[in-house]
């Protein structure tokens, strides 16, 4: 019998078992490989199987700037401990307009933090960035040391290793059924196994409502996200040098410089949530939107709109989609709480930009799991389940 069993080997999961295995032992870690043909599997997905995600401390709610800023400061000590490089320094470059707060905001909160943070006007996002392109009235700030982007793959396998490391058992299954017994929990997996544990930490991303791993309705909002790639061969490596990731207020958009897949070649990668994002209520919805090519109307406006933004992508010669799912929380913020008396709990709801905290939300659940003390600047009741 375990004392802890986290369920999600994903972002937040396998951090919050790094951070457990610190605390405790006994534990295990429990979540699927990645497929290697996703056609014909007939498991669950995640969303980290992908090599570019932006991470900064710039935000404009001071709850994901702060952990940002405290999952960043971890990024150097697990990487060496893994031996895994999961992050690269690119920087960061926010494009804001009139009328918006979100740069004022963003620029707030990395003051208060220290980050190291310059505004900018439209000529200054021209003279330093000269591929891109931004109206006269467009409003900047870019963060340079710390901030730049990450490898979801890469950091998973790193928080595993070190994991693995410091005593947790990884089990490369996926959980079916999760059930309060005497003196505990047990966990039905797709194996056949039965896993008994003294209790349970739920972080299973958008699958955690559909699989029905809790014994409440989190009321997850998950939706179907395209992301289209568009393929930088070695004559136009020369017009993105220098690129930072890059998130565009108006449109919710982010855009990761080209970074090197494993098929050899660099993508550079926009996504963007619109009003037309497939709703994923059943665990058919989920595994059907991951099997498939995404919107391909989402491909041509993605491509249109980062063709304009990025002007030297109008030489590029091959483009194509993938999908991922986002889990949305009620709060904004994700449920790191306990939802069955202190037996069964959740970490749960990246809200569209979960992978740079995720080491500190994994961190918190850690010690919530062990009964410690709540030492955290965010407080605890921003990360509850809504009850009623």
């Amino acid at each position: 019998m375990y004392r802890s069993i986290v369920i999600g080997r994903g972002l937040i999961g396998s951090a919050a078992a790094r951070h457990l295995s610190e605390l405790s032992d006994g534990i295990a870690l429990l979540g699927p490989d990645e497929p290697v043909e996703r056609a014909t599997h007939t498991g669950v997905f995640a969303s980290h199987y992908d090599e570019g995600r932006m991470t900064r401390v710039v935000d404009p709610d001071m709850a994901w700037a702060i952990t940002a800023r405290r999952s960043i400061d971890r990024y150097a000590d697990l990487q060496a401990r893994s031996g895994i490089a999961f992050f690269t320094e690119s920087g960061y470059l926010g494009i804001g307009g009139p009328g918006a707060d979100y740069i004022a905001r963003s620029e707030a909160a990395g003051r208060e933090l220290g980050a190291d943070i310059t505004r900018l006007d439209a000529a200054g996002i021209r003279t330093r960035f000269p591929f891109v392109n931004v109206p006269d009235d467009a409003d900047g700030l870019h963060e340079g040391h710390n901030a730049g982007h990450l490898s979801p793959r890469a950091m998973v396998r790193a928080q595993t290793a070190v994991a693995r490391l410091q005593g947790t058992e990884i089990v490369a299954d996926h959980a079916t059924a999760v059930r309060a017994v005497p003196g505990g929990v047990e966990v039905e997996t797709a194996g056949g196994q039965t896993l008994r544990a003294e209790r349970v930490l739920v972080a299973a991303g958008a699958f955690t409502d559909a699989c029905r791993l809790v014994p409440v309705d989190l009321k997850l909002r998950v939706f179907g996200r395209t992301v289209v790639l568009a393929r930088i061969d070695d004559d136009m490596a020369a017009d993105f040098r220098g690129m930072p990731t890059m998130g565009h207020a108006e449109t919710g958009a982010y855009i990761l410089p080209p970074i090197r897949y494993p098929d050899g070649n660099s993508y550079l990668k926009i996504g963007i949530g619109t009003t037309g994002d497939a709703n994923l209520r059943s665990l058919e919805d989920l595994t059907a939107w991951f099997k498939g090519p995404g919107s391909e109307a989402n491909r041509r406006d993605f491509q249109a709109f980062l063709t304009d933004l990025l002007p030297p992508l109008a030489r590029c010669r091959a483009w194509h989609t993938d999908t991922c799912a986002v889990a949305w929380t009620a709060t904004g913020l994700p449920y790191i709480d306990h939802v069955l008396d202190d037996r069964i709990a959740v970490a749960v709801g990246g809200n569209g930009k979960g992978a740079k905290s995720s080491d500190d939300w994994g961190w918190l659940a850690a010690r919530m799991m062990a009964g410690l003390d709540w030492d955290h600047p965010v407080e605890k009741e921003r990360l509850r389940v809504p009850r009623g």
